[in-house]
């Protein structure tokens, strides 16, 4: 008899205590009880979208939305020259190891399926999750506000600013690869208010990123005479 039986066991009124047949019938009852709860207790840590691995996964992905093939983002390698970084030149003759690319068709999509590892994954599941929790204020000491959405999504890496004309900038680290974010702003999983759209998307890091004094979370010029003075490093634009 296991602990929990023992435990039911003993609610058994007086009479019963000593009665063979009546505590062999809460030992057969309570294994059954005991397996619901020992499935309910899993559930909470089998689900957890920070633990949770495959086919667990699958299914908080089907629930939250979100698939684990995302169409047409990752630019396909094809035949190109050398100011096409997606692009492959000839092979040579000589070298096995410098290979060659195929032609692209005039009729296919340039652009191929990206397929989530339960890393990625995941993070396009919290992601959804802050989406659908944010609210359409940039800032709210009430709600989940689009800054503090953006944050969560990013791990504290990015931030949005407000252009004031109905658009919106995301700054994000470069830790965060172009593939992740196209396919983000591709499936509309970024908070923003209705009929706001993102105008751009940044590589940059906050904090450190060249900009002027009217830019929040950026630096300015070096001074050439304090080499403890630098200056911030040119962002890049990916979207």
């Amino acid at each position: 008899m296991s602990t929990f039986s023992t435990a039911y066991a003993g609610l058994l009124i007086k009479q019963y205590w000593e009665k063979p047949k009546a505590n062999a019938e809460i030992d057969m009852k309570s294994l059954t009880w005991e397996k619901v709860l020992n499935a309910v207790i899993a559930f909470k840590s089998e689900f957890d979208v920070d633990l949770a691995t495959g086919k667990t996964l699958d299914i908080i992905g089907r629930i939250v939305g979100i698939p684990r093939s995302i169409p047409f983002i990752i630019p396909k390698v094809a035949f190109g020259f050398s100011d096409n970084s997606n692009a492959m030149g000839f092979s040579d003759k000589f070298n096995t190891l410098d290979l060659s690319a195929p032609f692209l068709d005039a009729f296919e999509s340039a652009k191929t399926d990206l397929q989530l590892d339960d890393n990625t994954y995941r993070f396009f599941i919290k992601a959804k999750i802050a989406f659908n929790n944010s609210s359409a204020y940039m800032a709210s000491d009430t709600k989940v506000s689009i800054q503090s959405a953006v944050s969560q999504i990013f791990s504290g890496e990015a931030y949005v600013a407000d252009n004031y004309n109905m658009t919106l900038d995301l700054y994000v680290t470069p830790v965060f690869n172009t593939n992740w974010l196209l396919a983000i702003e591709k499936m509309g999983l970024l908070p923003r208010p209705q009929a706001v759209r993102y105008a751009q998307i940044i590589h940059a890091v906050p904090g450190k990123t060249f900009g002027f004094f009217d830019s929040q979370n950026t630096k300015g010029f070096s001074d050439k005479f304090d080499p403890l003075s630098l200056g911030g490093i040119f962002a890049s634009k990916v979207i």
